[in-house]
């Protein structure tokens, strides 16, 4: 019975490994299509409207919409010892992939202050989505998730929604203040 299953999974384990393959190839395509795309409604939030404590460096969150549909999100943060910069993408308003990259200020000895003109990239992460679940993370770096209680799917997932609920709150009060101003 043991040797027939660990057969059966021997079997599998490819199909497995190719669909995963698949998934994150045509996650790969559905993101680099909503980056080619142009025609977005935009909605800017800035630093004090999203972030709980702003930052020294300011931050933005950008949503990009097409149809009434958002397809991104894009949040830059500054803080004092570099960027921080996450993209979020959806389909069918779903997450399909995440984007991290955080960029450290690198001291000038000679200089005896941080160059803000050349960061340097000490982080980037890429998240792969199907179905709201965690399918494959690739990241180069030290992460924010390298302690282990910590899970990137549950935190992400969460990222994503309170950014898509701040936005949705900016939206309806825009709306909101255009039908006052109509009326």
């Amino acid at each position: 019975m043991k040797f027939s299953a660990i057969i059966l999974l021997f079997i599998a384990s490819p199909v497995l490994a190719q669909n995963k393959a698949e998934m994150i190839a045509k996650i790969r395509e559905q993101f680099q299509a909503i980056n080619k795309e142009s025609n977005y409604q935009k909605l800017s939030l800035e630093n004090e409207e999203f972030l709980p404590q702003p930052t020294d460096g300011g931050g933005e969150l950008i949503g990009y919409y097409k149809n009434a549909s958002l397809k991104k999100i894009v949040v830059r943060v500054g803080i004092s010892h570099g960027k921080q910069l996450f993209e979020f993408y959806f389909q069918n308003d779903r997450l399909i992939f995440v984007f991290e990259k955080f960029e450290q200020f690198v001291y000038d000895e000679k200089k005896e202050a941080f160059d803000y003109e050349n960061p340097e990239t000490t982080f980037e992460g890429r998240y792969y989505f199907n179905n709201n679940k965690l399918i494959e993370q690739v990241t180069t770096g030290h992460n924010r998730f390298e302690d282990e209680t910590l899970d990137p799917e549950k935190i992400l997932m969460q990222e994503a929604n309170d950014y898509k609920r701040l936005l949705n709150k900016k939206s309806a009060k825009k709306s909101k203040d255009l039908i006052n101003n109509t009326a």
